[in-house]
C-alpha cells in the first residue's frame, strides 16, 4: 500500500527486537531473517542512501550479513557505483557459502537458497544497469523461479516480488508485452500489489491498450490512496 514511513519504521522494531532476543537458540538463521527486516523495508522504499549508513549486522547473524550486502549491493546499482556493487556481491556469495549456513532453514527455504535469490536479484540489476539485457533478464528469471517454487509462508521468506523486478527491467528494455505477463502472474500471487499494479499499467499503456490500463489505474489509485511514495517503476 506504499506506507513507507510505516513499513520502515515496524521493521526496524521487528530487526531491533530478534536481535536483542536470546531465545532462538540454534536457528540463527531464522533469527537473522528477523533482524533482515530493515534492509527488505529500505529496499522496497529506494532508500539507497540510508542503507549505506546502516551498520553491520554482528557476525552472531551472518544470514543477516547476506542481506546486508544484497542491499548495498543495490543501492550502489541504482546511484551508479558498479564496482562497489560488485564488490558486495562478492561478500554475499562469501556468506551464501558459509559452512554453518548450508543446512539451516529460513521459514521453509534453507538459507543458501534464499542468498541465491538475492544474488540474483542483485547480478540482474547489475546486468541491466550495464546494459547487459540478456543476462540480466537470465539472473531475474532464475531469481523468479527460485521464488515459484518456495513454500508458501507467511511472512514470506522472500518478502520482495522478483517480478517487480524483472517487469521493470523489461519495461526499459521496450518489451512491454512480456513486461504485462510478468505482471499479471504477480498479481494472481499477490493481488492488488500497488508495485505490480502500476507496472502492469505502464505496460498496457506502452502497447496502447488504454481501456485495460484505465481499468488498472482505478484499482491502483483505490490500493495507493494512503501511500506516502510516489512510483516511477514496479521497483525503486
Amino acid at each position: 500500500e506504499g506506507h513507507k514511513e510505516e513499513a520502515i519504521r515496524l521493521a526496524r522494531k521487528v530487526g531491533s527486537k530478534a536481535l536483542e532476543a536470546d531465545d532462538f537458540g540454534a536457528d540463527f538463521a531464522l533469527q537473522g531473517a528477523f533482524v533482515a527486516m530493515p534492509y527488505y523495508a529500505l529496499v522496497r522504499f529506494g532508500e539507497w542512501e540510508q542503507i549505506l549508513r546502516e551498520p553491520v549486522p554482528p557476525a552472531h547473524v551472518p544470514y543477516a550479513r547476506g542481506m546486508h550486502h544484497y542491499a548495498r549491493g543495490l543501492a550502489y546499482v541504482f546511484t551508479g557505483k558498479i564496482r562497489e556493487a560488485n564488490a558486495e556481491l562478492e561478500r554475499l556469495e562469501n556468506v551464501r557459502a558459509l559452512p554453518e549456513l548450508q543446512e539451516e532453514f529460513v521459514g521453509f527455504a534453507t538459507a543458501p537458497l534464499l542468498l541465491d535469490m538475492a544474488s540474483s536479484v542483485l547480478r540482474g540489476e547489475m546486468a541491466a544497469k550495464e546494459g547487459d539485457t540478456d543476462a540480466a533478464l537470465l539472473a531475474l528469471e532464475h531469481a523468479v523461479r527460485i521464488e515459484d517454487g518456495l513454500m508458501y509462508n507467511e511472512p514470506p521468506d522472500w518478502p520482495i516480488p522478483a517480478r517487480h523486478n524483472l517487469g521493470a527491467v523489461l519495461l526499459e528494455a521496450g518489451r512491454s508485452a512480456d513486461a504485462e505477463s510478468v505482471y499479471w502472474t504477480d498479481l494472481k500471487k499477490n493481488p492488488n500489489n500497488g508495485y505490480a499494479l502500476f507496472g502492469l499499467i505502464q505496460a498496457l499503456r506502452a502497447q496502447g491498450k488504454d481501456a485495460t490500463a484505465e481499468e488498472m489505474t482505478a484499482r491502483f489509485e483505490e490500493i495507493w490512496a494512503t501511500a506516502d511514495v510516489e512510483l516511477t517503476s514496479s521497483r525503486f
